[in-house]
């Protein structure tokens, strides 16, 4: 028994994309992950919407104007957090104990997008604060929650740090 360990101790195991014996997403996580599928599609939306209502103001029924840097500023910034979210993906459909830090550092930068969107006239006082508290309370759960961390456990290298 010993000499099979040891043959097998340098080997890497399974990796989650082979199908390796791995936790399954708990009931919170999975709440999360349809929740970001959701957030995705909403952002590309809101993108969208925002190049229409620039371009074509007065068929929207829109009054104000806002300054050409802003919008860019803005769609960027979705575009970038739409990116992120496909990353996310990548790195949680296959364990990634990286998944936990990515997750964390997405939600504060959602939070500090939100806070620019406001400084610059695009969110309001309560839009910024309602859409800011999810994204803090899933940032303090990625941090803190041990099924978190008991469900990324797969390293750089396609081991299972367990």
């Amino acid at each position: 028994m010993r000499l099979h360990e040891s043959r097998h101790a340098g080997r890497p195991q399974k990796a989650a994309s082979r199908g390796g014996n791995l936790p399954r997403l708990g009931g919170l996580l999975r709440v999360y992950f349809v929740l970001l599928a959701i957030f995705a599609v909403h952002n590309s939306v809101l993108t969208v919407g925002s190049i229409i209502v620039y371009a074509h103001a007065r068929a929207t029924g829109s009054h104000s104007h806002v300054p050409f840097g802003s919008l860019v500023f803005y769609i960027a910034s979705n575009v970038a957090l739409v990116l992120y979210v496909i990353y996310l993906f990548f790195l949680m459909s296959r364990r990634r104990k990286s998944a936990i830090i990515n997750n964390v550092v997405f939600n504060i930068l959602s939070v500090v997008f939100l806070v620019s969107w406001h400084a610059i006239g695009e969110k309001s006082n309560t839009g910024t604060i309602v859409d800011s508290v999810p994204n803090l309370l899933i940032a303090a759960y990625f941090l803190l929650s041990r099924g978190v961390r008991n469900t990324f456990v797969i390293d750089r290298y396609g081991r299972s740090i367990t």
